[in-house]
């Protein structure tokens, strides 16, 4: 039936159908003519749970699905390894190819970079090809990228290198959430995505900690690099062979249908944009203090290269602890939000009193609770549109808005203490005005939605 008008340039009308219980709004107008069905019944909940019949389904979580991610594990570790080896390779890069402090800001800033302006395009242009194929692809690339770095003559090579290797990683792992909602269980999310962020954590230490070790036992920087390139491509024969594809029905416990545009839900979900946003100013401080504090480190503690290189891998190891236990506490209470502002409220004095202090092991502990902050966040802004039962590829492109935010925040962190320092030869200040910027997670964090399964029910 039809139910009132719209008057003033157009008619509208609602259509109810008793079949379908859903909702169809007509919109006529003299230039154009669309229909907007919205299949959500009106009394169905804002995110829905998976329909009655999915519940056998749902009690048989594959195996082959720890295939499929040790696979994609086994890529991020590479791909963080390379990452976050910037810090303790830096001084080695000043000595060796002439750095200045400006163009090591810049190296903090162009990982980043490459991050924020292939974020989002990639989460709403690949997605619509096989995830097995862009991601082996994506990983070819990384290769070749990571080969870049070990001949690269000039920093202006290196620096290339390092975004083209950025760009293509940013691709694959734009891909691993599609495989996550594929072949796991809704109850396993947070678990999984904390578990995904622990691997990266991994690598994270292995770049800070391994990276100076590696340098010295193969001869230099660029035979590490040989040896990231021909690990990546190991790993690129493997998953020819050894990745797979799940496809479910919504029946099955799988995700909705993609309809339209899947940008779209960046409009009508607004709130995914806070979701987004408010890790911004935690990129600032993060990506200043890994870019730099190994250097501020070797000067105010007196200590060498290989022993701040062990120094960072505080923050990773913190974070692998931060990583596991947001994701299983968080599914234990049913909650997300404390896991976000709760360390905007710790990082800024912890970032601050890593400034301060004059002790190796004070330093240390420091940076292990950093990380496990930092880290807690990441996994739980990944599990958030999970938990509104969006389309696979409306996930990536909400992932896709997160990786294009927090890179911008990280791009900026490392110019602006690599300017300060190149103008006034003091880090101290630069990481000083960097370390309150973790607040955003305090604003951002009080303002979210609840949507884990306690949260939604109170």
């Amino acid at each position: 039936m039809y139910d009132g008008a719209h008057r003033g340039g157009g008619r509208a009308a609602a259509i109810v159908s008793p079949t379908r219980q859903a909702v169809a709004v007509v919109s006529l107008t003299s230039s154009s003519r669309s229909v907007r069905t919205i299949l959500r019944p009106p009394d169905q909940p804002e995110y829905p749970t998976p329909p009655s019949g999915a519940t056998a389904a749902l009690d048989r979580q594959p195996r082959y699905a720890w295939v499929v991610m040790n696979n994609l594990w086994g890529m991020d570790l590479v791909n963080t390894l390379v990452f976050m080896s910037i810090g303790v390779l830096i001084p080695i890069w000043r000595e060796d190819l002439g750095m200045t402090a400006v163009q090591a800001g810049l190296m903090g800033s162009a990982g980043f970079m490459g991050f924020g302006l292939m974020a989002l395009p990639a989460s709403i242009w690949l997605t619509r090809y096989n995830p097995k194929l862009v991601t082996l692809a994506s990983a070819f690339g990384m290769g070749a990228a990571a080969l870049l770095h070990a001949v690269a003559p000039t920093v202006e090579v290196l620096l290339a290198a390092r975004f083209t290797f950025v760009v293509m990683a940013v691709c694959r792992i734009q891909m691993q959430v599609i495989f996550i909602q594929q072949w796991f269980m809704a109850r396993l999310y947070a678990l999984v995505n904390g578990l995904d962020f622990s691997i990266r954590s991994i690598g994270q230490m292995a770049g800070t900690m391994v990276t100076p070790v590696l340098v010295s036992l193969l001869g230099g920087w660029r035979e590490v690099h040989l040896l990231m390139a021909a690990a990546m491509m190991a790993m690129l024969v493997v998953w020819l062979f050894a990745g797979r594809q799940r496809l479910r029905t919504q029946a099955e416990g799988g995700p909705a249908p993609q309809v339209g545009n899947p940008a779209g839900v960046l409009r009508r979900q607004k709130v995914l944009w806070v979701v987004a946003g408010c890790q911004m100013g935690a990129a600032f401080a993060f990506a200043s203090f890994i870019t730099f504090y190994p250097t501020y480190a070797i000067d105010k503690l007196d200590i060498s290269l290989e022993a701040a290189g062990l120094l960072m891998g505080a923050f990773p190891i913190g974070g692998i602890a931060g990583s596991m236990a947001a994701g299983i506490l968080s599914g234990m209470i049913g909650r997300r939000k404390p896991f976000i502002w709760v360390p905007g409220l710790i990082l800024p004095p912890t970032y601050l009193a890593l400034l301060m202090v004059d002790s190796y092991l004070a330093a240390y502990a420091l940076l292990f609770v950093a990380g496990m902050c930092a880290m807690a966040v990441p996994p739980i802004l990944a599990t958030i549109p999970l938990d509104m039962r969006l389309p696979p590829r409306e996930v990536a492109v909400t992932l896709g808005l997160v990786r294009t935010l927090f890179p911008i925040g990280a791009t900026m962190g490392p110019l602006l203490v690599g300017f300060i320092l190149e103008d006034t030869g003091s880090l101290f200040l630069g990481l000083a005005l960097a370390s309150p910027m973790a607040l955003t997670l305090l604003v951002g964090g009080r303002f979210i939605p609840e949507t884990g399964g306690r949260g939604r029910a109170a």
